[in-house]
């Protein structure tokens, strides 16, 4: 995967994100973000509980919400693809033939089974906000972000084990035993032992692809940061947020109807919050890929 094609497929996901909260989130939140954006109240949790409402509805376990989140689960697994065919240059054709190509079943499946670490992980971090933003006076972002990075951690760890097993399970279906032959002793090594679990958490971590004579399979890391999507999402939304609040503490940031489109923190906040979202993510994808080589 080349690094400029990654980096586009970033920018344009981070970007399209707030650009789908801007179109659907009510007038009355959107006013609150600007009140945050210009250093007043109400408190960020209180409006990120809103953006993601206004993305995937209220959390009930309705037809739509259970779309956008299964939605959310896949292209945060085809970015991480993305990464791992740059971060391990060579392997991501391969990977993509694997994929779409000669294991569809056992992809799919490991695809379907990887949903529910996802949908939950959404549920959690907007149950924690929500909480967060219930109480009196400042947020406790200490109690917060004890409790998301575990809950993320556990989740993201029983995603990459969900995909163990899958291969395991597989294994020993004969329609599938095939695709699933080219990694079923790397699996099992995994599963009975624990030295073994704790390098390939290393290795999902690290997104690195399984490398064999003449096979490569996809890295289970693509699946390790499925249910981190609502996590960075939170960390984009909040540092973008910091770093306009700075510049209009500053005075950079013009008032309302004097400023370019996408700085009016007015008219289109949530506009402005993605342009910043899409810098961040710029700068640290590419500071990243020039430490690594």
């Amino acid at each position: 995967m080349h690094p400029l094609t990654t980096w586009l497929a970033l920018a344009g996901s981070v970007w399209a994100l707030f650009a789908l909260a801007e179109e659907h989130i009510a007038t009355p939140h959107r006013v609150q973000i600007t009140r945050w954006l210009r250093c007043q109240i109400p408190y960020w949790p209180v409006t990120f509980v809103a953006v993601c409402d206004s993305i995937f509805g209220p959390p009930t376990l309705s037809g739509a919400y259970v779309l956008r989140a299964c939605i959310a689960s896949h292209i945060a697994a085809f970015l991480a693809l993305c990464l791992s065919g740059v971060f391990y240059p060579g392997t991501s054709g391969l990977m993509l033939l694997v994929l779409f190509l000669y294991a569809p079943a056992l992809v799919g499946f490991l695809a379907l089974v990887n949903l529910l670490p996802g949908a939950l992980s959404i549920l959690v971090h907007r149950a924690l906000l929500q909480r967060v933003s219930d109480r009196q006076g400042p947020p406790r972002l200490g109690t917060w972000l004890v409790l998301a990075s575990a809950t993320t951690g556990l989740l993201a760890v029983l995603a990459c084990m969900l995909g163990f097993l899958v291969v395991f399970v597989s294994s020993q279906i004969h329609s599938l035993q095939r695709p699933a032959t080219w990694i079923i002793g790397y699996v099992e090594f995994v599963i009975k032992d624990t030295a073994g679990g704790l390098s390939a958490l290393q290795e999902a971590a690290r997104l690195q692809p399984i490398i064999m004579p003449g096979m490569v399979f996809p890295s289970f890391g693509i699946w390790f940061y499925t249910p981190c999507f609502p996590f960075v999402w939170v960390w984009l939304y909040l540092l973008s947020g910091v770093l306009i609040r700075g510049a209009t503490a500053c005075g950079f940031m013009r008032a309302s109807g004097r400023a370019p489109g996408l700085l009016d923190i007015d008219a289109r906040p949530l506009h402005t919050l993605g342009a910043v979202a899409v810098g961040v993510v710029s700068v640290v994808y590419w500071t990243a890929l020039l430490w690594r080589r």
